[in-house]
């Protein structure tokens, strides 16, 4: 499974009208799932529009689908919003904990960039982490980027109901005695510090 993720600049001023265009996109009917979001606490606003693929043929295969008056319409006026070209990443998905246990509206984005020859570990401990279930957590997933310039990463995705559930995992989290330990090993096996981001789920994937 791959998620092809692109990312919207509003210009200025054009924020509600670039997420109107945005969820308009999304609610059209298409072959792919679609799902949308939005950066919270971030330096610069954007917008997430994410795409679920089964496989690299199947992106292929969309990329060279006939693309008809509508979608070239909506494409014209979200180009209209833009202060910068898009910004599009792929990852894969390597582990999901399944079925949620509530809707999601947030989530928790964290980048782990793995240290020379400890990918394998990373990954094997990334994989652990999020099979352990969580206070406030609806569920998780681990994707590994493809195609990164700045090198191999991996990303851990955690879903909330709610941003009380998110203080739920934050508490739970500071009275762990060994989440010390966990972040420790973790720093260990990585090249750069966290990179984490905040975002409000504005339409999830449909089988969410």
């Amino acid at each position: 499974m791959y998620t092809q993720r692109i990312v919207h600049v509003p210009a200025l001023g054009k924020s509600a009208e670039l997420r109107a265009a945005l969820e308009e996109r999304n609610n059209s009917p298409s072959t792919v799932p679609h799902a949308l979001a939005a950066n919270m606490f971030s330096p610069q606003v954007a917008y997430v529009h994410a795409l679920r693929f089964e496989d690299l043929a199947a992106i292929e295969a969309y990329q060279n689908r006939p693309l008809d008056a509508t979608f070239q319409a909506q494409g014209q006026k979200i180009n209209q919003c833009l202060a910068q070209e898009r910004i599009t990443f792929l990852y894969e998905q390597l582990a999901t904990t399944g079925p949620l246990s509530v809707r999601p509206k947030f989530a928790i984005r964290n980048r782990q960039a793995p240290a020379a020859g400890k990918g394998p570990e990373l990954r094997a401990m990334l994989d652990e982490r999020i099979h352990t279930k969580r206070p406030g957590v609806a569920g998780a997933r681990l994707e590994r980027q493809i195609g990164s310039i700045a090198g191999p990463a991996f990303t851990v995705t955690l879903l909330f109901g709610s941003m009380a559930d998110m203080d739920t995992f934050f508490a739970a989290n500071e009275a762990d005695t060994s989440f010390p330990t966990y972040v420790k090993k973790i720093a260990s096996l990585t090249r750069t510090p966290l990179q984490q981001r905040i975002q409000r789920i504005i339409a999830p994937f449909p089988a969410q």
